[in-house]
């Protein structure tokens, strides 16, 4: 996430070291899409497998499959990141999978939705089976295509396993003198988008309590939680160089405790 386009959430701006805000990512897309038999790919909008994800009910295993544009592999940092929060709020006993290849970089000067989608129809190896689900992220090698000189989107979820980073934009805000550190940035932007897919904040897994900061779609209105929509924006940026970390605050937690998860 991470400008939600799941109900045209609006962009923050935030002015930092003089110049103008970048929107870190995009949240979830909806797809209205039929499943695709030969692929055994459900094209469902984000947050509707919520439960199947988070709780051990149809599926005691995940497998994440982590594709990226040659020459754009994730840190190692952000990917053993991403399977031990995976490990702390999903419930899967069989395990978590976890497997990364490279693909030839498409090459194209901006991604749009279905762009990423049709790499994932082409590319993807990984789907779900009897007692195992999967999850699909692709690092691309360049930006956005819904990118504007304020905006700069780092990540979206466009399927209800569906995700993808702009690692090209990633790496130009990240690992230089007086920008955060690419591995932290990364796990950031992998685990929001991540939460969306798993339901939050009040799509696809219900709010125990109300916490959702409803102007700004489907995000949490605790400031300091993994799941607001300042985490999209240059605010987090601030964050990660002040050395705080967004985590989700204890309302989200509650929310995919009671949806199946940990």
């Amino acid at each position: 996430m991470i400008s939600n386009l799941f109900n045209k959430t609006k962009k923050a701006a935030l002015l930092f070291a003089l110049l103008p805000a970048l929107v870190l990512s995009s949240c979830d897309k909806d797809s209205d899409e039929d499943a695709n038999p030969s692929h055994v790919l459900n094209k469902k909008a984000v947050g509707e497998s919520a439960r199947d994800l988070l709780s051990a009910e149809k599926y005691s295993k995940v497998v994440v499959e982590l594709q990226y544009a040659q020459g754009f592999e994730p840190t190692a940092a952000a990917v053993s990141n991403l399977r031990s929060w995976m490990e702390k709020y999903m419930n899967k006993p069989g395990g978590i999978i976890v497997k990364q290849a490279a693909i030839p970089a498409p090459g194209k000067s901006a991604y749009s939705v279905k762009d990423l989608a049709g790499i994932e129809e082409s590319y993807r190896t990984e789907y779900t089976r009897p007692d195992t689900i999967a999850i699909y992220f692709f690092f691309a090698d360049s930006k956005y295509a819904e990118d504007t000189d304020n905006s700069k989107v780092l990540g979206v979820a466009y399927r209800n396993t569906s995700m993808a980073l702009f690692e090209h934009t990633i790496r130009s805000m990240s690992g230089g003198i007086g920008q955060p550190d690419r591995a932290r940035l990364e796990s950031v932007i992998l685990q929001h988008e991540l939460g969306h897919i798993l339901g939050l904040v009040n799509a696809g897994t219900p709010m125990q309590q109300p916490h959702q900061d409803a102007p700004h779609g489907r995000h949490c209105d605790n400031t300091k939680c993994l799941m607001h929509y300042t985490v999209e924006t240059g605010n987090v940026v601030q964050n990660l160089l002040g050395g705080y970390t967004p985590v989700l605050d204890q309302n989200c937690i509650n929310d995919l405790k009671a949806n199946g998860g940990k």
